[in-house]
């Protein structure tokens, strides 16, 4: 599990880089994947879980800086869709992980997570627009992205009160341990970021581009 979790986390960061063209971002992405990587295989989280909170903090922070640096840069709106369809095999993955008792149902579709929905409705999207581009004008794809962002924020959540950490609020009895190690912890600290700002540029683009 962990070289196709490795294979999806970098399939996020070319797509990335792909769509915007920008080396300081994705140059920010990728100190930020090393930071968390190092202190994962050091076993830091594991050892001190409530840091990896704090790491969310960072995570936030990471979302924002990026953003203020793509202010005025073109993106390819068809990768960035891309992106999405990597919340498929995610899904698929953290089912895994539910199996092998390492996080709970609630952060796999069979619970409250329904990213699966989003990763599918992303490639109908692309589909479409590749030959109606104007779709990426209309309410429903503005819609689409701001449930997309909460959809996120909701596994996000879930993800951080069924950790073992002071606030853990639910799953006593399997909580959430993978996300503490190598390489899960690039899921919140990395892909799930880039998921958020990719809905955010594609809204942002929808509002103030113009399709033929």
């Amino acid at each position: 599990m962990q070289s196709v979790f490795l294979t999806i986390t970098i399939s996020c960061l070319v797509l990335f880089w792909l769509a915007v063209q920008h080396k300081l971002s994705v140059a920010v992405y990728i100190t930020w994947a090393f930071i968390i990587s190092s202190a994962a295989i050091a076993g830091f989280f594991g050892k001190f879980p409530a840091s990896f909170a704090l790491t969310l903090l960072g995570t936030a922070i990471t979302i924002l800086c990026c953003y203020k640096l793509l202010a005025h840069s073109k993106i390819n709106m068809y990768l960035l869709l891309a992106i999405h369809l990597l919340r498929i095999p995610v899904e698929y993955l953290l089912f895994a992980l539910f199996k092998a008792k390492m996080l709970p149902w609630e952060m796999t579709f069979i619970g409250c997570n329904h990213d699966l929905f989003f990763g599918i409705t992303a490639f109908v999207f692309l589909i479409i627009g590749i030959f109606h581009p104007k779709i990426f004008n209309f309410q429903i794809f503005r819609l689409w992205n701001i449930f997309g962002v909460c959809s996120v924020l909701i596994v996000v959540i879930l993800g951080i009160l069924s950790s073992p950490i002071p606030i853990q609020t639910i799953a006593f009895d399997q909580p959430n341990i993978a996300m503490l190690q190598f390489p899960y912890a690039l899921l919140p600290t990395v892909i799930v970021p880039l998921i958020i700002l990719s809905h955010i540029l594609l809204l942002r683009n929808s509002v103030t581009s113009k399709f033929q």
